[in-house]
């Protein structure tokens, strides 16, 4: 099936979404729009650039980076994804706006108490973030933890001041 991307220019740069169908397959955080051009040729050679698609998303993700509190009603493909990989994202997926979990949290959610580090591999492997909202999770201490984005934990501690989270950062 054909895949298409759109690029969502927000105040905190360019996001990147890549669609197949009607279903969001990858998102891109915000970053130069040269580098995600890059990173979505990279990983997706063969999609086809719409700005048009999925527009309503488009304005849900323009209006989290502005501030708005947004809970985000796209479609996602998560088929490809090992099952374990796939209940972890959909259990992360569930954590709403001005909350957070940590990884035990969610090992617990999908019935697998001990597996806090192998949830903390689906959470950097997550191919949709902003919508599987991995920024939300923690350290069971309550501490940040990592962060798989361009700009890496600052830019999680960013997301976090903006959901109400975190103290705004200086």
């Amino acid at each position: 099936m054909l895949e298409q991307f759109a690029i969502v220019h927000t105040s905190w740069g360019a996001f990147g979404m890549v669609v197949r169908g009607r279903r969001l397959v990858a998102t891109f955080l915000p970053q130069t729009e040269g580098d995600l051009r890059k990173t979505i040729r990279s990983r997706c050679p063969d999609a086809i650039e719409n700005a048009d698609v999925l527009r309503g998303f488009q304005g849900q993700v323009l209006r989290y980076f502005e501030g708005a509190r947004v809970r985000f009603d796209v479609e996602v493909d998560l088929e490809a994804l090992p099952a374990f990989r796939r209940r972890v994202l959909q259990a992360c997926r569930g954590i709403p706006h001005g909350r957070t979990a940590s990884y035990g949290d969610l090992a617990r959610a999908v019935g697998k108490p001990g597996a806090a580090r192998a949830v903390g591999g689906a959470m950097a492997s997550n191919p949709l973030p902003l919508v599987i909202p991995c920024h939300r999770v923690l350290r069971s201490d309550d501490s940040i933890g990592g962060f798989s984005s361009p700009s890496g934990i600052r830019e999680k501690a960013r997301m976090l001041s903006l959901e109400g989270v975190l103290p705004a950062a200086p």
